[in-house]
């Protein structure tokens, strides 16, 4: 399928459910940024005690401080992918296009917005 510009003020959804999705994802993005402040604490925390720790370091601490760091990089990294999707989504309602496929310039069911606010796909555009 070919992409199609979606028209500007084409949003098959009311104005109410307009305000119950932008209110889902002004929450969703409130959630990432609190998530995105937990992670950078928890890596600014791994961070110092290694600073602090003048002893030598096992390496068995050291590995799992390694992997947890990992694992904290790629959660701040979801997160901010998420935030990104979510700003999408908002501006899609400032043009008054949300709730359409970009792929298909179909609604998108209200099912999926209601799983996953910042949907910008149709279910039949991902088959």
């Amino acid at each position: 399928m070919s992409k199609q510009k979606t028209p500007i003020n084409n949003t098959p959804l009311s104005e109410k459910e307009i305000k119950y999705f932008k209110s889902k994802l002004e929450e969703e993005m409130n959630k990432a940024n609190s998530k995105i402040e937990e992670f950078q604490e928890s890596l600014n925390q791994i961070r110092d005690s290694e600073n602090q720790s003048a002893q030598a370091h096992h390496q068995g601490d050291l590995g799992t401080s390694e992997s947890r760091r990992e694992t904290l990089l790629s959660h701040l990294q979801k997160q901010k992918k998420k935030i990104e999707k979510i700003t999408v989504a908002l501006d899609r309602i400032a043009d008054g296009n949300y709730g359409v496929c970009v792929v298909t310039g179909k609604p998108i069911q209200k099912e999926r917005l209601e799983a996953i606010p910042y949907a910008i796909h149709s279910v039949d555009a991902l088959e």
